[in-house]
């Protein structure tokens, strides 16, 4: 939400370019309703050392989470991220219909790590894509461990 208002330029340029809000339901209903995310952008030549990280949790019940992420490497530039998800468990379900869309320009690096273990009456139906241009790399390492379902779009 931050990015929308600080970066606009860089959110309108790339912002649904990976992820179609045609592309199925549950990418039409995040971007419907999308609410908070992480926004990172890594300028030409820059060497990020240090990993980003952040969390994603479910605080209550019968409840939605609808983050989106942007992330984009501009050429030469690297940066690793690692995101955490998890809920208590509650009697009723949630959803959490995530869309994730990254960019990695020219001889950029880029590691994505994401690990989920949400309670089993959570819905997580995901949608996580990226593009790499020439040179460079996108190293992506999903680890689910919970959910009542766990779809993660392309199927």
């Amino acid at each position: 939400d931050t990015a929308v208002q600080e970066y606009p330029d860089l959110v309108k340029k790339y912002f649904g370019t990976v992820i179609s809000n045609a592309e199925h339901k549950f990418s039409a209903l995040n971007s419907a309703v999308w609410s908070g995310g992480t926004f990172i952008y890594v300028p030409k030549n820059v060497q990020c050392q240090v990993p980003v990280q952040t969390y994603f949790r479910i605080n209550g019940e019968n409840a939605g989470q609808f983050e989106r992420s942007l992330i984009i490497v501009e050429e030469g530039g690297s940066i690793q991220y690692i995101e955490g998800c998890t809920a208590p468990t509650y009697t009723t379900n949630s959803l959490h219909a995530a869309n994730v869309e990254i960019i990695v320009k020219k001889d950029a690096f880029f590691r994505y790590t994401t690990i989920q273990n949400w309670s089993d009456n959570v819905y997580n139906l995901v949608t996580e894509r990226g593009t790499v241009e020439e040179g460079g790399t996108l190293e992506w390492i999903d680890g689910n461990l919970g959910s009542k379902v766990n779809m993660k779009y392309p199927c």
